[in-house]
């Protein structure tokens, strides 16, 4: 009963967090009305990027807090404790991943077509 509240309560605060951060970034980009093209282009872009690390930040903490709760109980025992520890640096790792190829990526990508 307590674990379904504390699942609630994250997912609510990963929506808000994911609610807040893209009204942020759309409020940047309606702020360019007038101006270059790619210079809005490039702000898309990164707006983009922006949304996508946001949502990967949030899965991989649902994750995480997922793999706590599951593996709570037996904390005790030091084979699940080390099964816990691997299991979330494991996702925090691929989090990391992810992130880093949202933004390096589109980098590299320039640095061919330029």
């Amino acid at each position: 009963m307590n674990c379904k509240r504390i699942i609630e309560k994250s997912r609510r605060i990963v929506r808000a967090a994911a609610v807040s951060i893209t009204a942020v970034h759309m409020t940047a980009v309606s702020a360019l009305a007038s101006g270059d093209v790619a210079a809005r282009i490039q702000q898309a872009t990164t707006t983009i990027q922006g949304i996508l690390t946001s949502c990967v930040a949030g899965v991989g903490i649902c994750v995480s807090i997922f793999i706590l709760l599951k593996k709570m109980p037996d904390a005790d025992n030091p084979h699940e404790k080390h099964e816990l520890y691997r299991g979330v640096g494991r996702v925090w790792g691929l989090v990391a991943l992810a992130g880093a190829c949202i933004w390096i990526v589109p980098w590299f990508y320039t640095l061919f077509t330029s």
